[in-house]
């Protein structure tokens, strides 16, 4: 995709699109994407994904935003993953073609949704892992005549969802095969318990496990899967764990393209270096500076989400040595280091702990090559 397709209707920043030194400019609080960074971690992902002759197919839970999406495409993604059904309506409603929901389902209502978008013409997978959600969608595609994947979602450890015996997904699969417009295509297997594991041994020997589970799995049903069935799952935080189990065919890797401070924190390989560099900022301006050690800024505790309890990190605009917490609502407090200010009207940028949900509280993306407001991009499937 070439461009940045500027969006300007309804963003408040959107009058600084294509000044040189909108970024000091920028009504606060604002969700900053660093765009070369952005599509240097996507050209990093894809190269390992291609390197170890695997397909990448980027969860679009972490952006919500199909301009992000439609990138990672076009650096080589096969396609997108999705959460929820809301999620799946937006991405295929902008041109997505190729998407996999990786939350299993079981209402009607669910079903309904998602046998309109794969009667769109979207080629759209599922998973499942019980047989409510395999005779719903059947049924819900009959009456529109249309067709999907499905692959059968296995428990790998989180116990979150997912068949926990090969004899449950023996069942699965048989019914499956029944249906007449579900396609088998094979196994998820996402171990989201992994991802924010710090210590690399622990976290080596907890894939192992997973890895076991999938095998036994992947024998079990070898009779009612494909010849070479998709085995999908992965995360920014334990990917290369995974694909040295050499069972994976396809990564879901979503945060990578954004990065945060808790992934800052996960040492993935030994080096003690992040996998990815952080291209995803908020800037917050201080609004008050007359208490001596500290200023107040407009970014509290609605505009960052943390998993983990950790803290915002300031990266640009504050004295070293500086540090950010959220201290109510609509407020944050920047601690300064003795002899040091920050007056009011400063602008700081500071890295978000946790970058899935923090997106999910903001509208828009404001695209930055340096000082340059290049773009300002809808985070279209909030709270979808």
């Amino acid at each position: 995709m070439s461009g940045l397709c500027s969006v300007s209707t309804g963003f408040p920043n959107a009058r600084l699109i294509g000044h040189g030194n909108a970024r000091s400019q920028l009504l606060t609080p604002a969700l900053i994407l660093d765009h070369d960074q952005f599509l240097a971690n996507l050209q990093a992902m894809q190269h390992i994904a291609n390197l170890a002759g695997v397909t990448l197919r980027p969860h679009g839970k972490a952006h919500k935003c199909p301009e992000m999406a439609h990138r990672q495409i076009a650096a080589g993604a096969v396609g997108i993953c999705a959460a929820t059904p809301g999620e799946a309506e937006v991405f295929a409603r902008a041109g997505i073609s190729d998407i996999l929901m990786t939350s299993t389902f079981a209402t009607r209502a669910a079903a309904e949704r998602l046998a309109d978008i794969a009667a769109s013409g979207t080629r759209l997978s599922l998973v499942a892992d019980s047989l409510v959600s395999v005779n719903l969608i059947a049924a819900a595609l009959a009456h529109r005549k249309a067709n999907a994947r499905i692959l059968i979602d296995i428990d790998t450890g989180r116990h979150r969802s997912g068949a926990r015996s090969v004899e449950a997904a023996r069942e699965l699969a048989d019914a499956i095969l029944k249906t007449g417009n579900l396609e088998l295509a094979g196994i998820q297997a996402y171990a989201g318990h992994l991802s924010h594991w710090e210590d690399l041994a622990s976290r080596t020997d907890q894939a192992q496990a997973v890895g076991q589970v999938l095998e036994k799995m992947l024998e079990g049903l070898r009779p009612h899967l494909p010849q070479n069935p998709v085995v999908t799952g992965g995360s920014t935080g334990a990917f290369r764990q995974e694909l040295a189990l050499e069972l994976y065919t396809e990564l879901q890797c979503g945060s990578y393209a954004l990065m945060d401070a808790e992934y800052d924190r996960v040492d993935p390989d030994g080096t003690g270096t992040p996998a990815f560099p952080t291209a995803l900022f908020v800037s917050t301006a201080v609004i008050s500076s007359n208490v001596p050690g500290r200023v107040t800024t407009d970014g509290g505790e609605k505009r960052f989400a943390a998993k983990l309890g950790t803290l915002p990190v300031l990266r640009r605009g504050a004295p070293d040595g500086a540090t950010y917490q959220p201290s109510s609502d609509e407020h944050g407090t920047i601690l300064l280091p003795e002899g040091t200010s920050l007056p009011a009207g400063s602008l700081v940028e500071v890295q978000v702990p946790h970058c899935d949900p923090t997106v999910n509280l903001y509208d828009a993306l404001h695209v930055m090559r340096g000082e340059k407001l290049e773009a300002i991009w809808p985070i279209a499937a909030r709270g979808a």
